[in-house]
């Protein structure tokens, strides 16, 4: 965490996109406190607009402010991720739909660049990069829907879908099948075919509940939900470091 420094922007906005990335980072975890006084020393600001950001960041959905305990990274059962799954999948397959309507040659060459370059044995640099280009794929095909609400909502669900830090096992069978499932979606858009648009996204964001789903019920044994955010994420914390320590290496975030 880095100090904040003078800039255009409010001391509370600069707090709380401070404070979003290291919740979205991982480096406070699911279930654990956020401490106003370690918070504003590290940040070498006031508590004010610690709490702003706070408040903020509750609005948003991912923190919980509990009266005389103070405020909590939120944290979400099996039942939550399958039910943000679902939303994606509608929201998702919406923006499908869309794009293809308004899909232009350079947009269908920036869609295939997140594509391109993975053959198989996949190493650990292609893992880690297809993270990051799986989210950008999806991104700018929210993103050519042009619909501003849409967009904003799909933002937030992001963010809450970052949260979980989901695993996907499996590869490279999986992301292979993934990648294959982007591919028809692009085909889909070039043929400007709305309807076959929005049910490629819709199967492709199915598949990825499942595989998600199927690791959560791992992680959860049985599909308990981790400890309530006023233990402070103690045993949160405990099952997430005995867990991390047996997972297979193949293992990587998938949105």
């Amino acid at each position: 965490m880095q100090k904040i420094q003078a800039a255009n922007l409010s001391l509370g906005s600069r707090a709380y996109q401070e404070l979003k990335r290291i919740i979205l980072e991982g480096q406070v975890g699911p279930g654990e406190k956020l401490n106003e006084g370690e918070l504003a020393r590290a940040l070498g600001i006031s508590r004010t607009p610690i709490r702003e950001a706070m408040n903020r960041l509750e609005k948003e959905g991912l923190v919980e402010i509990f009266p005389q305990r103070g405020a909590f990274v939120i944290q979400f059962s099996a039942r939550d991720v399958e039910e943000l799954f679902l939303i994606r999948e509608n929201l998702e397959g919406l923006a499908a739909s869309l794009a293809a309507e308004r899909i232009t040659p350079a947009n269908l060459a920036k869609l295939e660049s997140c594509v391109e370059g993975f053959q198989e044995p996949f190493g650990e640099k292609d893992i880690q990069r297809y993270s990051r280009e799986d989210l950008k794929f999806h991104q700018t095909i929210v993103l050519l829907s042009e619909a501003r609400r849409l967009i904003q909502l799909v933002s937030t669900l992001h963010d809450h879908i970052r949260m979980f830090r989901l695993t996907s096992r499996g590869l490279p069978d999986r992301m292979k099948m993934s990648l294959a499932d982007h591919r028809r979606i692009i085909e889909s858009l070039r043929r400007k075919d709305s309807a076959e648009a929005e049910r490629r996204m819709r199967e492709h964001l199915r598949r990825v509940r499942d595989g998600v789903m199927e690791n959560l019920q791992h992680f959860f044994k049985g599909g308990d939900p981790p400890p309530s955010g006023i233990q402070e994420g103690k045993e949160w914390r405990r099952s997430v470091t005995s867990w991390s320590r047996t997972r297979q290496k193949s293992f990587t975030s998938e949105l």
